[in-house]
């Protein structure tokens, strides 16, 4: 006796296309959480205000943050005296975004910056093993960059006394977990708290608007 074929249905071919696409959608978000983490963080640290600073070249992640003076003929043979560790009390940090309020098709970019308190240059370890960029909203933890940073390093960066040094992160309004794992739910409209922390440092909570 023949068998008799099976042939699918419109229907059920749509399922089928439904939940590839499904399948997708998740792995494509998964991995726009690795794009961010490995992006962001390492983001490009430069003079917040070279005018005032006196740096007149961007420094990137591991640069010193400024340009080396010019030694004069007196003291060309005396040695250029290494810069010491950053102490307590000897840097601040700040965090703010670029714009106070974003429209619906505008992502925030967060802010951190830090200055040389002090009275000589020192060196910071800005690295991604010592950044992290938080948004909350009241008591909800809404995101981490920690929670999805892959390869954390170490980047020593020397900053003179008064100058500052930023590092920049644009978030696309996700949420994210420890682990990095994958969170559907997005942040809705209203108001956000922005924290930056680096190494045992915390700044203050910068407020800022989701339309």
């Amino acid at each position: 006796m023949a068998q008799k074929q099976v042939r699918s249905t419109p229907s059920s071919a749509r399922v089928y296309r439904r939940r590839r696409l499904a399948v997708l959608i998740a792995l494509l978000v998964a991995i726009g959480l690795l794009v961010w983490a490995g992006f962001g963080i390492a983001s490009v640290l430069r003079p917040a205000d070279p005018g005032a600073t006196g740096q007149g070249t961007d420094a990137v992640a591991g640069g010193t943050g400024s340009a080396s003076p010019q030694p004069s003929q007196e003291n060309t043979n005396e040695p250029t005296p290494e810069p010491t560790d950053c102490l307590d009390g000897d840097v601040s940090l700040r965090a703010s975004t670029a714009q106070g309020t974003h429209g619906p098709a505008e992502n925030p970019v967060l802010v951190m910056t830090i200055t040389n308190e002090g009275k000589f240059d020192c060196s910071v370890n800005v690295g991604t093993s010592q950044q992290d960029f938080s948004v909350t909203s009241g008591s909800d933890r809404i995101f981490s960059t920690s929670d999805c940073v892959q390869d954390p390093t170490d980047t020593e960066i020397t900053i003179k006394p008064g100058a500052s040094e930023t590092a920049r992160f644009t978030w696309t309004r996700v949420r994210s977990a420890p682990g990095c794992k994958v969170i559907n739910a997005k942040p809705r409209p209203g108001w956000y708290g922005f924290t930056a922390k680096l190494g045992d440092l915390t700044s203050e909570n910068a407020k800022f608007e989701l339309k």
